[in-house]
């Protein structure tokens, strides 16, 4: 047999049959588990021990959270679904595929894999990504080169972080632009040696938030968060009324909390919530 050589042409040919091959693979075994998984029916949520919990919960949370909810209810449907959504929309941010998937499902992005895609010094010709049944992508994927080392590390790929998530939820980004800048505040009080540790820091405090679906404004950042407006997102003012508080969210005790359990109403400081505030049903100031 007579031997030749293989053109980049024909290697890139190569490589996006094989994808379509393996991803036609993968469609028909997705269509396989199909029946089965209709033939379940839907879960009724409501017959759960924790739903009255859950919805006593979700009804005191401020109005972005509230959506937010009600998009990752929406998109646990058909999550790849919503990615294919997302790829094939114009002007969409450049950002790992399957990192866009751990945004709709409210998990942690992975920022070193953020950061290798933006910066890759070697790649391999292995990936494809279909974005309907007429358009496939077919790319070279970037290796493995470093991970998060340092404050510019950080930087950019939480920069990109940012974009990609606010393209999804545009309700968080005072939210994350606002922990970036803590973490950016963090990485300028200490040294350089000591920055791996805010690094894992920053880490520990994502994860908590995507296994306990709850948000940075938990962690004192953001503008749900009733230390919003302090520096650093940790020093106490008890001359400040919890906001958090007045909207029977905060968590912390009025011991242990950053600011004064009192009424948050222009004027007052009373020991009761705003909206139990005896002044509200008064003419004048209360009552505008």
């Amino acid at each position: 047999m007579e031997g030749r050589t293989v053109e980049p042409a024909d290697e890139d040919q190569e490589v996006e049959e094989r994808g379509r091959r393996d991803w036609d693979s993968s469609e028909s075994s997705d269509e396989d588990e199909q029946p089965s998984k209709r033939s379940k029916g839907r879960l009724d949520t409501s017959k759960f021990p924790w739903h009255e919990k859950r919805v006593n919960a979700i009804a005191t949370l401020s109005p972005d959270i509230k959506q937010t909810f009600d998009q990752l209810k929406r998109f646990s449907v058909d999550p790849k679904g919503v990615v294919r959504d997302i790829l094939s929309t114009p002007g969409c941010p450049p950002f790992p595929p399957e990192q866009w998937l751990n945004i709709v499902q409210w998990k942690v992005v992975d920022l070193a894999k953020v950061l290798e895609a933006a910066h890759s010094t070697d790649l391999e010709p292995k990936q494809t990504h279909v974005i309907d049944d007429k358009v496939e992508l077919s790319f070279r994927a970037s290796k493995s080169t470093a991970g998060i080392h340092s404050t510019s590390d950080h930087n950019i790929a939480f920069t990109k972080y940012i974009n990609a998530l606010t393209f999804v939820f545009p309700q968080h980004w005072e939210e994350y632009t606002s922990w970036n800048a803590h973490m950016s505040g963090l990485f300028h009080a200490f040294e350089t040696s000591r920055h791996s540790r805010v690094i894992e820091y920053d880490k520990a405090v994502r994860t908590l938030v995507s296994l306990q679906y709850t948000f940075l404004s938990s962690f004192g950042v953001g503008p749900n968060s009733s230390e919003s407006g302090t520096s650093g997102g940790g020093k106490s003012d008890r001359t400040k009324p919890c906001h958090k508080w007045n909207r029977g969210t905060c968590l912390k005790s009025s011991s242990k909390c950053y600011f004064s359990h009192c009424c948050d109403r222009k004027g007052c400081r009373g020991a009761h919530k705003k909206s139990d505030c005896p002044c509200l049903g008064k003419t004048g100031e209360g009552s505008k």
